[in-house]
């Protein structure tokens, strides 16, 4: 199972990050309705979808947050839940994350894009 977007952190303020980091489910036991970030392990509520430009499997995933094979085998179904509800959702799409069942990852759509920033016009 390979996917080739994911979640991506917002700024404090909703808007689209340029110095984020790309985010994944929580594994935490018991399960938080949070992404982590892969970089920093920081938690977010929400996310916006992201090209990658290549594919990410879920070995990459498990490798990218150091995962032990006991821990990875444990965390399997989740992320792969989580690549699976990934195929819904569009490239800028707002996305935040539940669990329904411990095994199971589930995306919401919060909003189509993140909010833009407004521009002050200068008056000619």
């Amino acid at each position: 199972m390979k996917t080739r977007k994911l979640p991506y952190s917002l700024t404090k303020d909703g808007r689209a990050s340029l110095r984020g980091e790309h985010l994944v489910p929580s594994l935490e036991m018991p399960r938080l309705n949070l992404f982590v970030g892969v970089k920093t392990g920081k938690k977010y509520e929400k996310g916006y979808l992201v090209y990658l430009g290549k594919d990410v499997t879920v070995d990459d995933i498990g490798e990218k947050l150091g995962l032990k094979l006991e821990q990875m085998s444990l965390g399997r179904p989740a992320i792969e839940s989580f690549i699976t509800a990934l195929q819904r959702f569009k490239i800028g799409n707002v996305v935040s994350v539940s669990f329904p069942e411990t095994d199971k990852c589930v995306l919401t759509k919060e909003a189509e894009h993140p909010p833009t920033k407004e521009r002050k016009r200068k008056l000619p």
